[in-house]
């Protein structure tokens, strides 16, 4: 009796709710005669955000913490629900600790969901202080965001498959399904955040922020009446804290009402314009490496609703080497995708009590999938795959729209011959022979 009633007052709430929306949309599709004429978006940011404290009892060169990798995919998972999903071993989420790498002053951090199902739901909220970038490893997964404005769209509603991306500013209201059952593997997915502090701290869930308001105030934001709140408030009651992100409390994860995803979960129609989510087909720029490597790039100018974000795919053939690298105007956070690799960065957050970190090399050996790594700003880097036997993959993502590579041997090709031998302290000056790497 308490699944009908819920499902009874469930569907009386969306009524009203479809019935206020509607006057919304028409408005807005009535003043933009055409979504699909490009509306005028911000360009893509090209330098980093000032760095932002973490929180972190000690922070900077006083942080002990001087490795710039984080092991998580060794990790337990910071939150279970084993009743989701159950079949693929319950939903796990794993995120990393601020203050365990780069001294407490890493300017991104990561999640990584593993074991989503279909009708599994990262639950609908928004973050105060970072935008976030999300990348899906495997599985069908349905996206969706409201504007505070209306603009470029009152909402985009998109569905990715894999190496499919999605972009969602800070203080915009998102949440996300998996369409995929759990006998084709569910939904595995990392999302990147652009700011310092650990995810759940910089997370604020709609059930919590409607279990903390007067039953009138809550009522006004769903647009129903008190009576109506009220029968619904006993289900969400005890996420009004304290949040902890457990399934007693404000989880970070439900699954949808019984029998919405039979046979299928609801459809979206989906946003074509300028959408907030896009498919890696539409968007990535692909670049040819020495040694088969593959660069698969997106910036502002290929994702245009992505102004602060970006991405660089990196997939690696057996023993294959990104080469040595370093962006100018952006940090960076490297997730491992497949395979194992090793990664080098060449100098990292210095300060007068430790300069010799300034150009130290910090290499990490058998990097595995759900491992991540964090490149600050201006500093050298390259990675390989380990073994020489498999594949491997990583994606890169930049606290900026449009990141600026320097590319080594890109440079050095263009740079006075007689200076760089001399440079490498050569006694004689002979032509450098520039071949492929194996």
């Amino acid at each position: 009796m308490a699944d009908a009633a819920t499902t009874m007052l469930f569907g009386r709430w969306q009524e009203f709710r479809m019935a206020r929306l509607a006057a919304v949309v028409v408005g807005a599709l009535s003043v933009a005669p055409a979504l699909g004429q490009m509306m005028m978006l911000p360009p893509g940011t090209r330098r980093a955000p000032s760095p932002r404290p973490s929180g972190c009892a000690a922070q900077g060169s006083g942080n002990s913490s001087t490795t710039y990798v984080y092991r998580m995919a060794s990790l337990p998972p910071n939150v279970e629900y084993p009743a989701h999903c159950s079949d693929l071993g319950g939903v796990r989420v794993r995120f990393n600790d601020p203050c365990a790498w780069a001294h407490g002053a890493a300017q991104l951090t990561v999640a990584h969901f593993d074991g989503m199902c279909k009708g599994a739901t990262r639950v609908i909220h928004w973050h105060d202080g970072a935008d976030e970038w999300g990348y899906v490893h495997r599985g069908k997964l349905q996206t969706y965001v409201t504007s505070p404005d209306g603009l470029p769209w009152p909402n985009s509603n998109n569905v990715l498959t894999r190496h499919g991306v999605w972009y969602f500013p800070r203080g915009w209201l998102h949440g996300l399904t998996c369409l995929t059952p759990e006998s084709e593997g569910g939904c595995v997915f990392s999302i990147v955040f652009s700011g310092p502090v650990s995810v759940p701290i910089d997370n604020h869930n709609l059930d919590t922020t409607l279990a903390q308001a007067p039953d009138h105030v809550a009522a006004a934001a769903m647009s129903v009446s008190v009576d109506v709140l009220r029968r619904m408030r006993p289900t969400f009651a005890g996420s009004a804290g304290p949040v902890n992100a457990t399934p007693s409390s404000s989880p970070l994860v439900t699954m949808l009402a019984k029998g919405l995803c039979s046979p299928e979960c609801p459809t979206l129609q989906e946003t074509r314009a300028a959408p907030a989510a896009v498919e890696a087909l539409a968007a990535e720029k692909t670049v040819e490496m020495p040694g088969g490597v593959l660069l698969h790039q997106i910036r502002t100018d290929q994702f245009p609703f992505s102004a602060t974000m970006s991405q660089e795919r990196t997939e690696l053939p057996p023993g294959g080497l990104r080469p040595i690298v370093w962006v100018a105007n952006a940090d960076g956070l490297l997730v491992v995708t497949s395979g194992v690799i090793t990664l080098s960065v060449q100098g990292g957050l210095a300060g007068s009590s430790n300069p010799a970190e300034a150009h130290e090399a910090f290499t990490a050996h058998d990097l595995r999938p759900g491992d991540v790594a964090y490149l600050p700003v201006g500093r050298a880097y390259w990675f390989q795959e380990s073994t020489g036997k498999a594949s491997a993959s990583a994606i890169t993502v930049f606290n900026v729209g449009e990141w600026q590579s320097v590319e080594l041997a890109d440079s050095l090709a263009l740079l006075p011959a007689w200076a760089v031998s001399s440079n490498l302290h050569q006694a004689r000056h002979e032509p450098l022979e520039h071949v492929y790497m194996m």
